[in-house]
């Protein structure tokens, strides 16, 4: 297999998203003048990527990792960077998600790629250096970073919810707050807070926004609220499906239809509606 090639979005002179092909995880990149870096989430599998755009944005060195929250997709290259001297940074919720039950899901989730122990020896999973309970900024020179707590009511897509801000630029790094062209991931969160934390986001204004997973907003503020309206409709549907489902009114194969269909027709990753149903149905409401 060749190199892989990073997939870079830049919104900035210094600032820069890497899209995950298909819908995989996507990653941002904030330089400071001095060339040093600022990394938006960071997931192990990926390494090749990352380090491509690193490298081709021109960063010398990745000053700080930001978890956007707890999943292994976001943070399983903590222990990478940490050994190269990377300050790795989050919530307090993220911290707590990854001590109490991280160690056994990274092995869950590494273990399907056995490679990983080879190419990476001594590889686990590692916690958060720095952590916040509701905001603080990262600076670098000619940069600041504004990090804030998105998760209402403490779990809202997960537990460690955390968004990243350029003021002055007017860009947002959402996480997993946001999805654009692809069903998400709601087994680990809170629908109805979900849709809170959108709904205050809604009230903020930005030019662009690199979602979770999927294609970035970007084009002024009325693309940028289309995007969370959007996906905050998805959330509301979807919770109201699951719902009629389990009150006997659709049957869980009637809700997965109706998801793939009609609006949703062209969103990609099918297979995680079913999915989410799944888990939903063992949930006690």
């Amino acid at each position: 297999m060749g190199k892989i090639t990073a997939n870079i979005h830049q919104l900035k002179d210094s600032v820069f998203a890497v899209i995950g092909i298909d819908g995989a995880t996507n990653f941002g990149i904030i330089k400071g003048s001095d060339d040093s870096a600022v990394l938006i989430d960071a997931d192990i599998r990926r390494m090749d990527e990352i380090v491509d755009a690193v490298e081709r944005t021109g960063c010398k060195k990745v000053r700080y990792l930001v978890n956007t929250h707890e999943n292994f997709d976001h943070s399983s290259a903590n222990d990478y960077f940490e050994k190269s001297g990377t300050v790795v940074v989050g919530t307090d919720g993220c911290y707590r998600a990854l001590r109490e039950d991280g160690d056994e899901k990274f092995a869950e989730m590494a273990g399907r790629s056995p490679e990983l122990w080879t190419r990476f020896p001594g590889l686990k999973m590692a916690n958060l250096q720095i952590t916040f309970p509701q905001e603080m900024t990262l600076r670098l020179p000619g940069v600041a970073v504004r990090l804030l707590f998105a998760a209402h009511n403490g779990k809202s897509h997960s537990r460690g919810d955390a968004i990243a801000i350029l003021e002055q630029d007017k860009i947002l790094f959402a996480g997993d707050l946001l999805y654009t062209d692809f069903h998400p991931v709601t087994v680990y969160g809170n629908i109805p807070n979900w849709i809170q934390s959108i709904t205050h986001l809604l009230g903020h204004d930005f030019v662009a926004v690199v979602p979770g997973h999927g294609p970035v907003a970007s084009g002024g503020n009325d693309v940028y609220k289309s995007a969370f309206e959007k996906f905050r409709s998805y959330l509301e549907d979807f919770y109201g499906q699951l719902k009629e489902m389990k009150t006997g009114k659709k049957s869980p194969g009637e809700v997965e239809s109706y998801m793939k269909s009609g609006t949703y027709a062209s969103m990609g990753k099918t297979w995680m509606v079913k999915r989410n149903i799944e888990y939903s149905l063992k949930e006690p409401n």
